[in-house]
């Protein structure tokens, strides 16, 4: 059986819609998974004890009187009354009867009149699927309840495919699937059922990749092609175009399409036409459609329509900032006449979206036609990003050899030293290109530029409060949007973590979407101020992007927010998954996200016990740092002690956090210094004092747990510690919370308080019940009475406001059962009622 995720409340409405004696309709498109909610709605209510009859209706039987239905009717329906006949039979059978069709829009009318018969006099439950716009009588007439499907969320996709595999996919290829499949459980499976013939499907370490391209042979092509059905020439030319062109603007697509065909497909479901800020766009139905229609499409066909569509837009004046962009590419893939300028210009505007591999390829189409000193400082950037900053520096090199003027030759220094700081490390030679370039003879706008270039290498390598005061030295009102991104990652550094977004918000107008860097400044300034759950679902944007985009280095670094999210509560074995993903293969030149993602690896690998792989992506972490990255080189050192205290170095692992913090304030790095002393309290050293001076100027609330935290077990205060596991659960930081009600059962044990001790015990088990891999030194079992799995079930179940009753029903077991159990719970932890259990839980 195909696994069953989400739907969770339609199961449970259609259910209660039938137990009570109503009629349900499962009306979607085809693939959205009607038959499997069915096939679970019957399963259920069959272990029920309902009686369930179930038909298929068909192409072919739709012409036939009763022929869906046959199985279930007598052999010999001739008589005068075929209808009436019909009943009494079904009547005959055991009581209640349900009458589950499938496809109920490919019945016949002598079945529809049946199930209108049955439905109306309460003969028989009636649950059925159908397509949307036909044979909608049946919920149209309020004979059945109608429960629209659509397709699976992303989240819903994901962990389909995880119990489809029966492991964890990595998240670059379900993000892959994502925007192949758009959702649709049936293309999901297919990609799964394909991907494993063809081998496209590999498990590495136990994570499932997709390798290669997206194979529409087969079973996948059929279905696609099923659901675009027959095409007219007129039909099937303006789905090529749009194939090659969406989202295109409606009125761009009108110039080559004419207005009935558009209608018509958009009746046909097969284009969707929707606003996109002040203008209107149109897209292909599904994803998938455009992949089929591309891959069929005839060469000379192909380019035509890419030609034609650049002709069109042309023609509109392509007054839009990414129409030169667009123009480019289907310029350059349709074998058409181009312009060093538009090439150049649309690389621009390319890296400037982030779309490095069609800014590499535009780059790429520029030096074939001998347009190199016009792409130089974006490919020179391209190469750097895709982890090839050698070459990148001999293109520039060779770049900046001809005669160029003083503007030009600033515009190359200053990409020339960004590759040469941020991909091979050499600050000296960066500020030798810089000052090379200063002249006398350069404009005023350029020399700010190399000012500006200067304050975000230094913010590398340089005390966090020198840069983060040279950011407000003014230049031109275009240049400050740079300074203000360096001044947010300063911000950054030094734990101001509220003040990082605000800083972004200043320079990030409304309507336009943030670019990169700010996005994973946000992240991270969110997950470390606590705010977990907004920085996971701002780093997943990040990867509902296309596949081939995340090669590049620069989202890697986004592994490292989900992972950290991960770590905090518990989940090291998620964390582990991700730190892997975002961790690069090989072992050529470092580039600066190298050295943090390598650090990642070895802190979720020291979480989870795998101390091998600990040492081993420490060690390849502690090559990676450069003096030029001193700033990343910090993140570093504060994993080192988890790694030492990984393989029971305790001793030297708190002696490593100290060490790291003082590192990182000699730096003003004051968010590391503050998460590396928290470490260092977490292994046995008094670190309260320096913490608590810290959030005089970090105010989040993250940091102000981290000195409580520090300061309750300087004071060997239990009633302190746990007040503090209260507060890290509330901020989802489940791990130290464990590792605080860990303290207190000891200190408990310790006086001799056995019943609070067997309280915090019980409490903490709760927590570290829903971890996954996770191993400090500080969690260790201690014998004491903890909660069984069924009472710990129960009594979150109990916290989320359900009644005694719908646990039972929940559980599939008595009333009484959850009586004792949340009696015995309550025994435990030292609790009354269910609004204490709430503050124990950390749910209130």
């Amino acid at each position: 059986m195909w696994p069953f995720v989400g739907r969770v409340r339609e199961v449970e409405d259609v259910l209660s819609t039938l137990t009570s004696g109503g009629g349900a309709a499962l009306v979607g498109p085809a693939g959205v998974g009607k038959t499997r909610l069915a096939d679970e709605v019957v399963a259920r209510l069959e272990h029920a004890g309902l009686v369930v009859r179930r038909c298929y209706a068909t192409v072919a039987t739709s012409a036939i009187p009763f022929g869906a239905m046959a199985a279930m009717l007598p052999a010999d329906l001739r008589s005068a009354n075929p209808l009436g006949r019909a009943v009494e039979h079904l009547l005959a059978e055991r009581q209640p009867l349900v009458i589950v069709v499938d496809d109920a829009h490919l019945l016949d009318d002598a079945s529809i009149a049946l199930l209108h018969h049955v439905i109306r006099h309460g003969h028989a439950r009636v649950l059925v699927t159908s397509r949307p716009g036909e044979r909608t009588e049946l919920w149209q007439e309020g004979l059945l309840r109608r429960y629209p499907l659509g397709d699976l969320s992303r989240a819903e996709s994901d962990l389909l495919l995880e119990r489809a595999l029966n492991g964890p996919v990595d998240t670059r290829s379900a993000a892959l699937l994502w925007s192949v499949s758009a959702g649709n459980p049936l293309y999901l499976r297919e990609l799964v059922v394909s991907g494993r013939a063809i081998g496209a499907w590999r498990a590495d370490d136990g994570i499932w990749a997709w390798h290669g391209e997206i194979d529409l042979a087969g079973r996948l092509g059929e279905l696609v092609r099923t659901n675009l059905g027959r095409l007219e020439p007129p039909h099937r030319h303006a789905l090529e175009l749009l194939a090659y062109s969406e989202p295109a603007e409606l009125d761009l697509l009108a110039s080559v399409v004419r207005e009935e065909v558009l209608d018509d497909l958009e009746t046909r479901s097969l284009i969707r036409v929707e606003a996109s800020g002040r203008r209107t766009v149109v897209r292909l139905g599904h994803p998938l459609y455009g992949s089929l229609l591309r891959t069929t499409c005839p060469t000379l066909r192909a380019r035509s329509h890419q030609r034609a569509l650049a002709t069109a837009l042309e023609a509109t004046g392509a007054r839009r900032r990414e129409d030169p962009m667009r123009i480019a590419t289907w310029r350059l893939d349709s074998g058409s006449p181009i312009s060093v300028d538009l090439l150049a210009a649309a690389a621009d505007q390319a890296w400037a979206a982030g779309d490095a591999a069609l800014a590499e390829r535009l780059c790429r189409g520029a030096v074939e036609a001998g347009g190199l000193n016009r792409v130089g400082h974006v490919f020179g950037q391209v190469l750097m990003h895709g982890h090839d900053p050698a070459r990148a520096e001999t293109t520039l090199a060779d770049v900046m050899a001809a005669p160029l003027s003083a503007e030009d030759l600033s515009r190359l220094a200053a990409t020339r030293a960004m590759n040469l700081h941020f991909g091979l490390a050499d600050a000296d030679a960066a500020t030798k290109t810089l000052d090379a370039a200063d002249t006398p003879s350069l404009t005023g706008d350029a020399r700010e530029w190399l000012q500006v270039v200067r304050v975000i290498l230094d913010a590398q390598h340089t005390h966090v409060a020198t840069v983060l005061e040279r950011t407000h030295q003014p230049v031109a009102p275009h240049l400050s949007v740079h300074m203000q991104r360096t001044r947010a990652l300063c911000l950054l550094h030094a734990g101001r973590y509220s003040e990082v977004t605000d800083e972004i918000a200043a320079y990030e107008p409304v309507d336009s979407t943030p670019d990169d860097g700010a996005l994973r400044m946000r992240c991270f300034a969110l997950a470390f101020a606590s705010r977990l759950a907004e920085a996971e679902a701002l780093a997943l944007t990040m990867y509902d992007r296309p596949f081939d985009e995340l090669a590049f280095t620069g989202a890697t670094s986004l592994y490292s927010v989900l992972s950290f999210c991960a770590r905090m509560r518990g989940n090291g074995t998620q964390a582990l998954r991700l730190a892997r993903e975002g961790t690069p293969k090989s072992s050529t030149t470092p580039l600066i996200f190298d050295a943090i993602a390598l650090a990642n690896l070895a802190a979720s690998a020291a979480l989870t016990g795998d101390t091998t792989l600990a040492q081993q992506a420490q060690a390849r972490a502690e090559q990676a740092r450069r003096p030029a990255w001193r700033l990343a080189g910090t993140t570093v050192s504060v994993t080192r002690s988890w790694v030492l205290a990984a393989t029971g170095q305790t001793k030297a692992a708190a002696d490593a956090a100290m060490a790291a913090a003082n590192e990182c304030a000699s730096l003003g790095a004051h968010g590391s210094e503050a998460m590396a002393l928290h470490d260092a309290a977490r292994l046995g050293l008094n670190t309260s004092h320096r913490l608590t001076a810290l959030t005089a100027t970090m105010d989040d609330p993250m940091t102000a747990a981290y000195a409580a935290h520090a300061t309750a077990l300087a004071h060997a205060s239990p009633s302190a510690l746990e007040a503090t596991a209260t507060s890290f659960q509330q901020l989802g930081a489940t791990l130290h919370a464990a590792e605080a009600l860990a303290a207190a059962t000891r200190l408990h044990r310790t006086r001799g308080n056995l019943h609070a001790a067997s309280r915090t015990s019980a409490r903490q088990a709760l927590l570290t019940h829903d971890f996954d891999g996770a191993r400090t030194p500080v969690l260790r079992t201690d014998g004491l009475t903890h909660l069984t799995r069924r009472q710990a079930e129960v009594a979150h179940l109990a916290t989320s406001g359900l009644t005694n009753q719908q646990i039972a029903e929940r559980l599939h077991t008595s009333k009484r059962t959850v009586d004792n159990h949340l009696h015995a719970i309550y025994g435990v932890l030292g609790v009354t009622g269910r609004e204490e259990l709430r503050t124990v839980l950390g749910t209130s």
